[in-house]
């Protein structure tokens, strides 16, 4: 017989009315009976995991307990919970799911995303984190006074606030991407052949991670509609832009994508600005073109390929620039 009831403990825990001797049982008890081989836990799971669930709809809150053995319940509820997230811009704050862990070698928090859609987490800086699903990320209770470093395994969105004195980095499992504030999208997953960056504000350092020490690093900086792809097996680096980019500068009334016998050229500069992305005009092909039509409801890849057949030409990406080539309007 044991002195406490595990139900009664669960309970008492979820309600934060747990007192230090029961802790203290329910640690050693877990350490004796670990969550694999323990026919309690086996037989409890589904009834744990409603109890939680029960909890987390009632919005009950409590901070993790930084011990160890909080790793062992995690595990074993982890995939009847799902993951739900208080937000607290100014504290790192959870709904007791279990599902946000404190790592075993005791420097900080490993949140799961085991639900079927992306999840938001506020970190104690005020960033914001949007974990996809099947995705992992830590990082510590507090961050360090030169830098805010998190680790991902997944994918996640990060809108970064911003401090000047500590730059914010994303660390994957071969590259590191580092900011100031802004928001961007890494996508690595573990036994992916690539590491996915996108930029969706300001400025990002992208770089591969190694232990060797050397003058320079592999790596770029992307602005805005620009994303970089990392093949893990050759280690190159590919720049490149975003699959649909978005306006990154408001298009003035009088450069609304609604043009009527305007030079193309007039045209294809109007776009590099709203978009931010290089438009490169190969020689002198648009020369005597000009475009007529309405724009404003295409994205910006239809925008291109409306114009340049408009004008008797055709675009080639390279890198994150585009470039302009064809016969064009002739004399």
């Amino acid at each position: 017989m044991t002195p406490y009831s595990y139900d009664e403990l669960i309970e008492k825990y979820i309600a934060g009315t747990t007192t230090a001797d029961e802790d203290q049982w329910m640690e050693h008890y877990l350490r004796d009976n670990p969550v694999d081989d323990s026919d309690i836990f086996q037989y409890e799971k589904e009834e744990i995991g409603q109890r939680i669930r029960q909890k987390l709809l009632a919005n009950t809150t409590r901070k993790p307990v930084k011990i160890g053995w909080w790793a062992a319940v995690a595990a074993s509820v982890t995939f009847l919970a799902g993951i739900f997230w208080y937000n607290a811009p100014k504290q790192n704050t959870f709904l007791p799911t279990l599902a946000s862990i404190w790592n075993e070698d005791g420097e900080g928090f490993a949140v799961s995303n085991t639900s079927h859609k992306p999840q938001r987490l506020t970190l104690e800086d005020g960033s914001v984190v949007i974990l996809q699903p099947n995705s992992r990320i830590s990082y510590p209770d507090h961050f360090g006074e030169r830098k805010r470093m998190v680790y991902l395994h997944g994918e996640a969105f990060f809108e970064v606030k911003r401090d000047v004195t500590k730059p914010f980095v994303v660390s994957t499992e071969n590259l590191a991407t580092q900011v100031l504030g802004t928001s961007f999208n890494v996508k690595s997953y573990d036994g992916s052949g690539s590491i996915e960056v996108q930029v969706a504000t300001g400025r990002v350092s992208v770089y591969e991670t190694s232990d060797s020490k050397t003058s320079s690093k592999n790596g770029f900086i992307l602005t805005p509609n620009q994303k970089v792809v990392f093949d893990k097996d050759s280690r190159k680096m590919e720049l490149g832009i975003v699959r649909n980019p978005v306006i990154v500068k408001a298009v003035e009334s009088r450069m609304r994508f609604e043009f009527a016998e305007t030079p193309a050229t007039d045209v294809l500069e109007i776009l590099e600005k709203a978009y931010g992305i290089d438009i490169v005009v190969e020689g002198d092909v648009l020369r005597n073109c000009l475009f007529t039509g309405d724009i404003n409801d295409l994205s910006m890849f239809d925008q291109l390929d409306l114009i340049c057949k408009a004008v008797n030409v055709e675009y080639e990406r390279r890198g994150a620039s585009l470039f302009i080539s064809g016969e064009g309007c002739g004399n």
